[in-house]
């Protein structure tokens, strides 16, 4: 199945003719907040934030479930994408789509993580901080991490 997402850590989202398009949420500190693409700028390299949730195209991602996949903004050629040397503490970007790149390959767990597909990395809150603007990261997949907990909140 395919999805379309913004994250957040709370729900799920209508399925479309290319899948769902969703909001990913985290949701540690008690507020809903959505994985967002920093001003809602498509360019290489713009850095992927937390953010209050608010329905923008910068929230709204293609995912395809179980995967491997990538996790694509939606309507664009721009994917998640985590760098030529993935590892704890490297900041989230996006990136042009490029077909099976190990970096934009992403599955989503049983447990609700978003993980870098064999390489134990998961998107990661950092620091647990829900501040609107903050970067995030990837970081060694632990159980019970609830900074790498994250929920697709169907949208449309």
């Amino acid at each position: 199945m395919q999805l379309l997402l913004s994250v957040a850590v709370l729900g799920f989202v209508a399925q479309g003719a290319l899948g769902i398009i969703t909001e990913i949420t985290n949701n540690v500190s008690g507020t809903t907040k959505c994985l967002d693409v920093k001003g809602g700028v498509l360019a290489n390299g713009t850095p992927v934030q937390i953010y209050d949730c608010n329905a923008s195209n910068a929230q709204d991602w293609v995912f395809a479930r179980p995967g491997p996949t990538s996790l694509r903004i939606w309507n664009s050629t721009y994917c998640l994408d985590a760098g030529s040397t993935p590892g704890n503490g490297v900041g989230m970007k996006i990136w042009e789509c490029f077909d099976n790149l190990p970096a934009q390959t992403w599955f989503y767990t049983d447990d609700n993580r978003i993980a870098l597909y064999n390489q134990g990395l998961c998107l990661d809150l950092t620091d647990g901080d829900s501040t609107n603007g903050n970067q995030i990261q990837t970081w060694q997949c632990t159980d019970g991490n609830k900074n790498q907990e994250w929920i697709q909140v169907n949208l449309r």
